[in-house]
């Protein structure tokens, strides 16, 4: 790792202009080189690159998905690096409710609901600006707007710590009625900068994992890691040749961290942290993204990488699971996701 020698800064500037809308992206770099670049929509980790051999900041290797163009992030499927809500994963069912009052929801994915479907944070234009050393990304939602109640107000603010070293977001919503939040964070890393995953380990110190049935929502049962075929207790080489994860693991109270990811032969390590109750871990094989059928101008996006997604959330499908942490969201009080990924190099 670099000795800490850059001057650290937060900016917004236009990306791009489609249909003659201007759209633009925040771009923060650290003391120690790295640069992160902030979408307008979804509020999305739109790059994320280490410093150069050049010596300059963010030229040397990409360490999460970019997609070409922000009508990608807007109009892809695949949540890509963007902030998801406001209820992450899996409703079983599209179904929820609150004070006993049963909700509307549209289911996405089959019968059930993931990541809060068509109106999720994911695919809204959300506002950037800069404040301070941090680019603060706002966004309003109405009530029933994604058949959630309660006029809300989300905030989500992305920043380099002191050191430089790690990218900090805190995401926070309050609503003016009761509400369901259970937000998280949806990059897709790959340390190498390209290459197989099989170049990966990943640790996560797991107290439980939660049984699955066929359609990934929670039967209930809170077993071992070992048992849902997710134990990550010692640091294990992710190959998506041999099968790919999509589970959620609960994690303890006390700890240092949520996962670990590194990639030896490049001597990296990502440490990612939070004050949520598990994480959702989830692969994918890479390839190409199709150019949307809304904006078949800007093209399809080839050759992503194999990637990781380390998602901190509460238990998928709360509402409906008896023993699962709660995700009602009280009117006036405020929901805090406090994200943390500390980078080596």
């Amino acid at each position: 790792m670099l000795t800490p020698r850059f001057e650290a800064h937060a900016t917004v500037e236009d990306w791009t202009t489609y249909n003659r809308v201007t759209v633009a992206k925040g771009r923060l770099v650290s003391r120690m080189g790295l640069v992160a670049e902030i979408g307008e929509v979804g509020a999305a980790l739109v790059s994320l690159r280490l410093p150069g051999e050049d010596g300059e900041a963010g030229s040397g290797d990409a360490l999460v998905w970019t997609l070409d163009h922000p009508m990608h992030y807007l109009l892809s499927a695949g949540s890509v690096g963007g902030v998801v809500g406001p209820v992450a994963n899996r409703l079983g069912g599209a179904k929820a409710s609150v004070r006993n009052k049963a909700l509307k929801l549209l289911a996405n994915e089959g019968d059930n609901l993931l990541h809060s479907g068509a109106a999720s944070t994911l695919y809204r234009f959300w506002r950037l600006q800069v404040r301070g050393d941090s680019i603060v990304a706002a966004l309003d939602l109405p009530h029933d707007t994604d058949g959630f109640p309660g006029r809300r107000e989300l905030q989500a603010r992305y920043r380099f710590n002191e050191t430089g070293d790690t990218l900090e977001l805190d995401v926070s919503l309050t609503s003016n009625r009761d509400t369901l939040v259970n937000m998280t964070h949806h990059p897709y890393w790959n340390l190498a900068g390209g290459g197989p995953l099989s170049a990966h380990r990943l640790r996560v110190p797991a107290s439980g994992a939660l049984i699955l049935d066929a359609e990934k929502i929670p039967t209930g049962e809170v077993s071992t890691p070992a048992k849902a075929g997710m134990n990550f207790s010692r640091a294990k080489t992710l190959d998506v040749a041999k099968g790919r994860y999509d589970g959620f693991l609960v994690l303890p109270e006390q700890r240092d961290f949520d996962a670990e990811l590194t990639a030896p032969n490049k001597g990296r390590r990502l440490v990612v942290s939070s004050n949520q109750a598990g994480v959702q871990v989830f692969t994918h094989p890479g390839g190409n993204l199709p150019a949307p059928e809304a904006a078949r101008d800007i093209g399809a996006v080839e050759h992503l990488p194999e990637a990781v997604c380390l998602e901190p959330q509460v238990h998928p499908d709360a509402p409906n699971q008896e023993g699962f942490p709660s995700i009602l969201l009280p009117a006036q009080q405020t929901y805090e996701n406090r994200i943390r990924y500390q980078l080596e190099w």
